[in-house]
């Protein structure tokens, strides 16, 4: 007979002495309680399952060539032989090595490795590609696990940030400028995803601030670097078939936006108005970056200006008003499936921002109106759009409008990109207190057709300070330039070099042969911890498992840690103690005859 067997035989005797000692107690006691008795009756199997445990802990798998990796995020009661790396708590006992590699070299043989924690760092990722991996992610703790920002940005324009949240619906996300001002705030949606606006203004690297709040508390916050760069000016053609509001206010805000703008309108019988003609050419057409184009003018120039696009320019179509059946078709023909009842729809607004956020966004009062046309709200002008919404299996969606109706979709077309737009009177937003959503909509569509400006090419990948980073795009050796002025030389490896930037902020990439240097934030060690938790924890899912035929994976089983059951048991026991020393269920002491 064994000692496990021996032990549970006594425990179990002693499990029924207490049990029958319980019972003849309740029987000779006042008044007792029913409800005391079965608690007193349920505790003492627990106190004895858990004391067993304690003792003879369950059995766990495990190789006889696996290694047992801690790191960060590992439990301080985990047990047993085990490789601790940098990261990973003070636990006691246990082999520290600097990296993976090394521990690897000292354990040769290994097949396969089990990790502890949130899961290896980057650096480690070459080597476990070695090994097969067994890995159990953990849940992600509350906080920002993801952040998409912006690239480049213009002077002036706006930009969007999307990201998620970790363990936090419905939470209040807000984005700040380097100035300490709310741009936009926001609520997280049921999986915690949220999108979030802001405008760019001066060239330059600045840093934008993510603030995650539960009503006054602030959960977490989070520096957003933002590049924006001043590049030349794009050159815009718009043509229209006749004079209009929509024109005039077009040109006003891409004046504003910084491009260079040129305008052809038809006044009928051969007249011309806006800037000096310009012949409708190919020659012509490759001078400007993108060209809007309503529904008259495109029927008059369609095989010029297709042309044109398949070479690379961006084309932006919107009608003038209901288009007629030759036009749907043509423009059904390059890929949007245009469906609906036609005619003219209204066109849903978002409700108005708060006016400290819309100050901030368009740096002007809430009235936003021009002073050429300050008008009573009654004779204010209505926003339609066509009755018909841009579809289709090659078409992506681009614009939305408040009730989720599609506005706006694009296309490739050869080496340019062709957007359709169903807004009929879009100035009307600038009259109407909506003159930042008029910019954000033209903005966002120009961004995305526009035929690409020559420029430098952003480091998108996130870096802390004290961990290694991978900078690529490098032909010869380059030179990185940190936040106090020191330099520090890569030598690329296939296009690549590493980095192990030492402190935070912004550092300058320096290619031989490039006079211009480019910007990369690196954020501080402790920033983001559930971001670098979740990339992490991304990173170690791709890595091979250990096949249910592997020598290794059918393994032997190790005693396994005693901590948690001991202290379940301390805890059933002191509650059992207190349980029965209580006046719970015991009649109240009688009282004395004066």
């Amino acid at each position: 007979m064994t000692a496990a067997w021996m032990t549970a035989i006594l425990l179990s005797a002693a499990m029924v002495v207490a049990s029958v000692r319980l019972i003849l107690w309740h029987r000779s006691a006042s008044a007792p309680s029913p409800r005391r008795l079965i608690a007193l009756l349920l505790l003492q199997p627990v106190c004895g399952i858990l004391l067993f445990l304690t003792l003879f802990p369950p059995a766990t798998t495990m190789s006889s060539d696996a290694l047992r990796i801690a790191t960060r995020g590992t439990s301080r009661l985990a047990a047993g032989p085990m490789v601790l790396l940098p990261e990973a708590p003070d636990i006691g006992a246990g082999e520290h090595v600097p990296d993976l590699a090394t521990a690897l070299r000292r354990h040769p043989g290994t097949s396969e490795i089990i990790v502890l924690g949130d899961g290896l760092p980057p650096r480690d990722m070459e080597a476990a590609r070695r090994v097969a991996v067994r890995f159990e992610p953990r849940p992600l703790r509350q906080g920002i696990s993801h952040v998409a920002p912006p690239t480049l940005v213009a002077p002036g324009s706006s930009f969007s940030l999307g990201g998620q949240l970790s363990a936090l619906p419905r939470t209040t996300v807000e984005l700040l400028d380097p100035a300490g001002q709310v741009t936009d705030s926001v609520q997280a949606d049921a999986d915690g995803r949220f999108a979030l606006t802001g405008t760019a203004r001066a060239a330059g690297a600045v840093l934008f601030t993510l603030r995650v709040r539960d009503g006054r508390r602030t959960i977490e916050q989070a520096n957003v670097p933002l590049l924006v760069v001043d590049s030349p000016a794009p050159r815009l053609l718009i043509l229209s078939a006749a004079p209009n509001a929509e024109v005039k206010y077009l040109r006003r805000w891409a004046a504003d936006a910084g491009f260079a703008v040129t305008t052809q309108m038809s006044a009928g019988g051969g007249i011309a108005l806006g800037d000096a003609p310009i012949a409708m050419d190919g020659a012509t057409l490759r001078r400007f970056d993108a060209a809007i184009v309503d529904d008259r003018s495109w029927a008059a120039r369609r095989g010029v200006l297709m042309d044109a696009a398949r070479n690379g320019l961006g084309l932006i179509l919107h009608p003038s008003g209901p288009i007629d059946a030759t036009t749907r078709g043509q423009w059904q023909a390059l890929g949007f499936g245009l469906t609906g009842k036609g005619g003219v729809a209204p066109l849903a607004l978002p409700k108005p921002l708060a006016p400290t956020i819309a100050r901030t966004r368009q740096g002007i009062g809430s009235d936003d109106r021009p002073a050429d046309l300050a008008l009573p709200d009654e004779m204010l002008p209505e926003i339609s759009r066509l009755g018909l919404t841009p579809e289709g299996e090659s078409a992506v969606p681009l614009l939305r409008d408040a009730g989720g109706v599609t506005l706006a979709a694009w296309r490739a077309v050869g080496s340019g990109r062709v957007a359709l737009f169903t807004g009929i009177d879009s100035y009307a937003l600038t009259l109407t207190g909506h003159r930042a959503l008029h910019g954000d909509w033209w903005s966002a569509m120009l961004a995305t057709v526009a035929r690409p400006a020559p420029g430098m090419t952003p480091i998108t990948t996130p870096g802390w300070a004290g961990e290694r980073m991978i900078l690529c795009g490098l032909t010869a050796p380059a030179e990185v330039e940190g936040p106090d002025g020191r330099m520090a030389n890569l030598l690329p490896v296939a296009g690549c070099g590493a980095f192990w930037p030492e402190q935070a902020g912004w550092h300058q990439l320096r290619r031989a042969g490039d006079d211009q240097a480019t910007p990369f934030y690196v954020q501080p060690a402790n920033a983001l911890p559930v971001m670098r938790a979740a990339r992490d924890r991304d990173a170690m899912l791709m890595l091979r498992p250990p096949a249910s035929g592997d020598k290794a994976a059918m393994g032997k089983p190790v005693p396994g840690s005693p901590w948690p059951f001991a202290i379940g048991w301390l805890l059933a026991s002191a509650l059992l103690w207190w349980l029965e020393r209580a006046r719970v269920g015991r009649a109240p002491a009688p009282q004395s005859a004066r």
